[in-house]
């Protein structure tokens, strides 16, 4: 049981991105920042204002929004999944790259699925029985096995695997090394939300100053998801050299 390093894996990551951040960042930007923000003008202003712990609401989603909901978030899986294949395939060119990671968007989106599903069913279950026990099992449900399922894209394209023994290798490979792996979620996430915020803001000001609300809002969606962006690629570069000391 391999243990694995996260600050070998930092200095990895950062020497790479230095170095191939010409391919990795227009990428990232065009095909996960840009279909991001969409999908945050897309949100009804009901759920945007939604106050936590409040009643959720259930505005009308007209068709044309939920259709361009969808097509995002697949063009997303895709853009996640090529930068992937960027961090994990030497030399590789950049049309390449993008052809392979959109091919591999049907077993990556299975997969996040299923994973969805595991989670849904015992809290919907738990939270007949005691409301409020449901969303406390997801919350570490889900930190668990996002600790487990680090590797998981990475192997969905760097090994041509269907869904099932994708995250099969995955849970295999991350076994006692949960912990490490936790540390690292955490480590990175904290940073990607803190610089979302900031992101958001300032750019919100700016928009807000030269044309008033609407501009502000669309400026503060364009800060976040760009800020949310630049923080994927550290971690899928990072999440790529923890596969690798993992299968070592």
């Amino acid at each position: 049981m391999k243990q694995v390093s996260i600050g070998a894996a930092w200095t990895e990551a950062n020497l790479f991105i230095r170095r191939e951040a010409g391919l990795l960042f227009p990428v990232i930007l065009l095909f996960v920042a840009i279909p991001m923000a969409l999908i945050f003008q897309a949100i009804p202003e009901e759920l945007r204002n939604m106050k936590p712990g409040g009643e959720v609401p259930t505005p009308e989603l007209p068709g044309s929004s939920l259709l361009l909901m969808i097509v995002c978030a697949v063009v997303m899986i895709g853009g996640t999944l090529s930068c992937y294949t960027l961090a994990l395939k030497p030399g590789i060119i950049l049309r390449e790259a993008l052809v392979h990671g959109f091919r591999r968007i049907p077993v990556s989106l299975a997969a996040g699925l299923l994973v969805a599903f595991v989670l849904a069913v015992p809290m919907t279950l738990l939270g007949l029985i005691a409301p409020g026990i449901g969303e406390v099992f997801v919350l570490v449900a889900a930190l668990f096995i996002s600790a487990r399922l680090v590797p998981l894209n990475g192997i969905i394209v760097d090994r041509q695997k269907g869904v099932f023994t994708a995250l099969r290798l995955s849970w295999d490979l991350t076994k006692g090394n949960t912990g490490r792996l936790l540390l690292f979620i955490i480590a990175v996430t904290i940073p990607i939300i803190l610089a979302r915020i900031v992101a958001e803001l300032l750019l919100g000001l700016v928009g807000l100053s030269l044309g008033g609300p609407e501009l502000g809002r669309q400026a503060g969606d364009l800060g976040a998801s760009t800020a949310m962006a630049v923080g994927q690629v550290y971690m899928i570069v990072m999440s790529s050299r923890l596969y690798r000391q993992l299968e070592d």
